[in-house]
């Protein structure tokens, strides 16, 4: 009975990890098949701000073109931010521009959406890898699987056909609250952003901002350097093994579970196996996981330099770069960040100075 529990248990946060992959992939590819659609049916023209339309905090500008026609259009750009960057009354700008839906437009410098596309397809991809390498599917799989389609299937049936065929009153008013938000801020008249930018709300509350950003930069600057230092820590440990390690086949005696500060149990394997001399060394691996990655007889291949056995690694191709990628890539975006405090303080004065 226990081993019944255990089995669907262990299918259930495989599943939950498949579906998290499924979430990444859906999200990613919606937002890169997008931008493809957008490159594939889109005309470049050029225009020019004219305006913002805001919703809240989120500006989206507004732009005038001339179409293919002839035709003078104004059209909002799909994607807002908070940023004023870039929206300068009278800026000229490429766009990208669908002609059956001329009111829309992109500006074709744009591809942020595009990068976190890829980001998402990417994570993807790694919690398929963690939900095969984790967990052994089996038969109990599929049954959990079988049973939680059935229940979502039921739950889908219930919004979309429900028995009195009428959405409950609050679903109706949240529907006419969305639709009425989407009619104001496209109906509402394009406002130069200098005209916002001077008004003494917005003003102070960029300074407030600015004010915060240049406290918190010193303190990203560190961060960000302790980061990249230790990716290229990593790196250099890693390239040693690659270039002048060994490669021998091992198998996971034990795992070695450690225990973080909040609670959370990480679990490292415990691998042996017999270098060129023929003795028998066991190492614990650097990686540690929740749920662990491998399951204690488990065969895998050694990565050890041959004057130091201890300095070993379960060797997992390209994988082994990953922490130092992800330490690169955190590094820098947390440096750039700091950077980018430290010049939005400096150009405090300016931005007064305009307003």
């Amino acid at each position: 009975m226990f081993q019944l529990v255990f089995s669907a248990l262990s299918a259930i946060n495989q599943l939950a990890v498949f579906a998290g992959g499924l979430i990444c992939w859906g999200l990613g590819g919606l937002l890169v098949g997008n931008a493809i659609y957008w490159r594939l049916h889109a005309v470049r023209v050029q225009g020019e701000v004219v305006g913002v339309r805001r919703n809240g905090n989120c500006f989206n500008s507004v732009y005038r073109y001339t179409s293919a026609a002839g035709a003078t259009i104004e059209a909002t750009s799909l994607e807002g931010s908070s940023s004023v960057s870039g929206r300068e009354t009278g800026r000229q700008v490429p766009l990208w521009v669908i002609p059956e839906k001329p009111d829309q437009v992109q500006e074709t410098g744009n591809h942020v959406f595009t990068l976190v596309g890829l980001v998402l397809l990417g994570v993807g991809v790694v919690f398929f890898w963690v939900a095969v390498r984790s967990w052994r599917t089996g038969p109990m799989t599929w049954i959990m699987a079988a049973v939680l389609g059935l229940h979502l299937l039921v739950r889908l049936r219930k919004v979309i056909a429900p028995r009195d065929k009428t959405l409950p009153p609050s679903g109706w008013r949240a529907l006419s609250v969305l639709r009425q938000a989407a009619r104001t801020a496209n109906a509402a008249p394009a406002q130069p952003i200098e005209e916002l930018t001077a008004l003494p709300e917005f003003r102070e509350r960029q300074t407030k901002q600015r004010a915060q950003l240049a406290r918190m930069a010193p303190f990203l600057l560190l961060a960000g350097l302790a980061l990249l230092a230790f990716g290229v820590y990593a790196s250099r440990m890693l390239l040693s093994l690659e270039t002048s390690g060994v490669r021998t086949s091992g198998s996971v005696t034990s795992l070695s579970s450690s225990s973080s500060s909040n609670g959370g149990v990480s679990y490292y394997p415990v691998v042996r196996y017999r270098d060129g001399t023929g003795r028998s060394v066991t190492f614990r691996d650097s990686t540690g996981t929740n749920p662990p990655l491998y399951r204690v007889g488990e065969a895998v291949t050694v990565l050890y330099l041959p004057g130091e056995p201890g300095r070993a690694i379960i060797d997992r191709g390209p994988w082994n770069w990953l922490p130092s990628v992800i330490l690169y890539v955190l590094g820098g975006a947390t440096c750039l960040g700091a950077l980018a405090a430290r010049r939005a303080r400096g150009d405090e004065p300016a931005f007064a100075a305009q307003n």
